[in-house]
């Protein structure tokens, strides 16, 4: 039970990031108290691919969280496409000593699930409660929530990629370089062939690229299914072909029943942006008792378009990290907070830093059609390979020097037996 004197910590955000940090604070921070608000009230749809892999699993099983999770789907493998009709599939839950085992998750269920986690653990949650603007107040933050004012020792935004708290702090959005939008939709998916009811399905497709498009499995034959562009180049197929990304997205449906799968009942269309790890978007501010995590931070798989397992898994690392300066006799409060904040912002960017390097490299390597259809190919020849790849697209898997020279060595024999013309473009 928190004193009256107990450190105030806000979590503006009571998405999945939001959520698994207030719990995560209650238990390494039990002295504190922890207030959550959203301006939704749950449950609440948010688009998303729905798609949780082996790291935000195992997030949430350090929570003590597995539990609540038995209700829902839980795929086994992951199967990638390229140019060409090349296909990859890493056939889990265990590969190359790996666990690959995950779960899709409507948003529309999950959050709810996890807020309601986030109000057991003994964190105050207000529904309904809109986070307006912040000054710097003492030691802390001045904070208006729906028209009243409250003062905080520290506040975590995480409330998303149109992040009010990121404005409030003065850190700059990230550029549309940097940021993908996404279509999600809900609907049957089929194959009479394709166990679709078992597999993570991402699809990189010549005729379509740089678009990615997604099929993760629900009960009943149905299915999350999506695609994925930068915004830059979505303006420019807006620009050169007139076409919208409902267009793209209905030709990626057209793509996958040219492939033998049966798409019907297509629903709840929705878009949203997606700013990814590539923009380095900075976590804290001088002078700020505030620090963005998850989307806020742009802290999104560029290659997956993934990113609760990366905002799970930093509200876990930053309790830890204030958890632990407390247990070591120290103080993350008032004048020794810019210190504390730094230190976890360092340590998560040692942990996370190669992994969203080379995510970022991939996904440049697949808008290529011929570097996709190479790549798809070594990848198809390696359950090495391959299992690094499931892992860099759901886990903080790195490929490490050893990894990418062996995935290389696969890439470059077959494009070495190409014609000179095919390498080249000429």
């Amino acid at each position: 039970m928190a004193g009256i004197d107990a450190p105030r910590i806000l979590v503006v955000g009571g998405g999945p990031t939001g959520a698994a940090t207030a719990v995560a604070l209650r238990r390494e921070l039990p002295g504190a108290h922890v207030t959550l608000v959203d301006k939704a009230t749950f449950p609440r749809d948010k688009t998303c691919g729905d798609g949780l892999g082996p790291g935000a699993r195992r997030v949430l099983d350090g929570l003590g969280l597995a539990e609540r999770l038995e209700q829902f789907h839980m795929p086994m493998s992951v199967a990638i496409s390229g140019p060409g009709g090349v296909e990859a599939v890493a056939r889990g839950p265990i590969m190359e000593g790996r666990d690959l085992a995950g779960y899709v998750t409507p948003r529309l269920a999950l959050d709810d699930l996890l807020l309601s986690a986030a109000r057991d653990s003994g964190a105050e949650v207000h529904e309904g409660v809109a986070f307006e603007g912040m000054t710097p107040a003492g030691d802390g933050e001045l904070v208006t929530l729906s028209g009243r004012e409250a003062a905080f020792d520290l506040v975590v935004g995480a409330d998303g990629a149109y992040s009010g708290v990121r404005r409030a702090m003065g850190v700059p959005r990230p550029p549309m370089r940097h940021t993908h939008i996404a279509m999600r939709a809900y609907g049957k998916v089929t194959h009479p062939d394709k166990p679709v009811s078992d597999t993570l399905r991402f699809d990189f497709l010549e005729t379509l690229l740089p678009v990615y498009g997604w099929v993760f499995p629900l009960p009943d034959d149905g299915a999350n299914l999506g695609v994925g562009i930068p915004v830059d180049h979505l303006k420019r197929q807006t620009a050169r072909h007139g076409r919208s990304l409902r267009d793209l997205f209905d030709l990626y449906v057209e793509d996958l029943e040219r492939r033998g799968f049966v798409v019907s009942g297509v629903e709840r269309v929705a878009t949203h942006q997606l700013p990814h790890a590539a923009a380095r978007t900075p976590m804290t501010a001088p002078g700020r008792s505030a620090v963005l995590l998850g989307d806020a931070a742009a802290t999104i798989n560029p290659l997956s378009g993934e990113g609760i397992f990366y905002g799970m898994a930093a509200g876990v690392q930053l309790a830890e990290h204030l958890g632990a300066l407390e247990r070591a006799g120290g103080s993350w409060q008032g004048v020794d907070l810019a210190g504390a904040l730094t230190g976890f912002e360092r340590a998560h960017r040692r942990r996370f830093g190669r992994h969203y390097r080379e995510c970022y490299l991939a996904q440049q390597l697949m808008r290529s059609p011929l570097w996709a259809g190479v790549a798809t190919r070594a990848v198809a020849a390696s359950d090495t390979a391959m299992a690094h790849v499931a892992l860099m697209l759901f886990d903080e898997q790195s490929a490490g020097s050893r990894g990418l020279l062996h995935l290389a060595r696969r890439s470059v024999r077959p494009l070495l037996r190409l014609p000179w013309a095919a390498r080249t473009g000429r």
